[in-house]
């Protein structure tokens, strides 16, 4: 699609070569959903469950709710070619949303796709997230080139992913989020375990060249220059927003 922000293919092509996916936030983020469902206390006969990780994922879920068929997809782009009208029960998408090209009409799809009285939540990355990488490269492009590239990917604030949410057409919908201060030895595994995840620079619009070590030298420096702590250790920002809502 023309003017689209993210190169959906490669970002596919990513997260089926993935070798190592780190899934410490795919967990949590998970768990979290779980907790909330199991206030529920009603049983879903058929369920679909969107994520990468962590691998036992699905048995997390049948383990904590009252399940009876459980579709997986590994990626969003996998599970929206999937839905079907009215076919779910329960929807739940970790980590997966926050980088397709079309959240509106991702987030309809799976509200058509539940049956009535269906629930959809979902956890996805939002807000501030990375926002220190995103000024460290700003910085370093500014310095060598005079303007900032596209780098880091934009993620969606609260009031616009409630917004969505409200024009998805979802009852009761409900929005929060998480941050996190997640801590790493220094920028470059950052940076390692951005790539590992399938999200390095998805950008469509991302520089084309590859980047010189000189360049990523510079990005690392004033990383760990503004963002150290007294360990010497990096801090990241990583902030989870959590959705939900029903079906008519």
């Amino acid at each position: 699609m023309s003017g689209a922000p993210f190169d959906e293919e490669l970002l596919q092509a990513r997260l089926m070569k993935a070798a190592a996916m780190p899934d410490f936030l795919h967990r949590r983020a998970l768990e979290e959903i779980i907790a909330r469902l199991a206030d529920m206390e009603r049983g879903f006969p058929r369920a679909l469950l969107c994520a990468a990780a962590p691998a036992e994922g699905p048995d997390m879920l049948r383990e904590a709710l009252d399940i009876g068929e459980l579709d997986h997809a590994r990626g969003a782009h996998e599970m929206l070619a999937g839905l079907e009208p009215r076919s779910h029960d329960l929807i739940v998408s970790i980590l997966g949303l926050g980088l397709v090209n079309d959240l509106p009409g991702a987030l309809l799809a799976a509200r058509l796709a539940l049956r009535p009285g269906g629930v959809f939540m979902a956890a996805l990355p939002a807000g501030d997230t990375f926002s220190e990488l995103r000024a460290a490269w700003a910085l370093a492009d500014r310095e060598l080139d005079g303007q900032p590239a596209l780098r880091v990917a934009p993620f969606c604030s609260l009031d616009q992913l409630g917004a969505l949410m409200q024009a998805a057409g979802f009852g009761e919908p409900v929005v929060d989020m998480e941050r996190l201060t997640l801590r790493y030895a220094d920028a470059l595994s950052l940076m390692r375990e951005i790539r590992e995840l399938g999200w390095a620079n998805p950008l469509s619009k991302r520089p084309r060249q590859p980047v010189s070590r000189g360049r990523l030298a510079r990005a690392v420096a004033h990383y760990e220059e503004a963002f150290s702590d007294p360990d010497n250790r990096i801090r990241a920002t990583f902030e989870i927003a959590f959705l939900s809502g029903r079906s008519a």
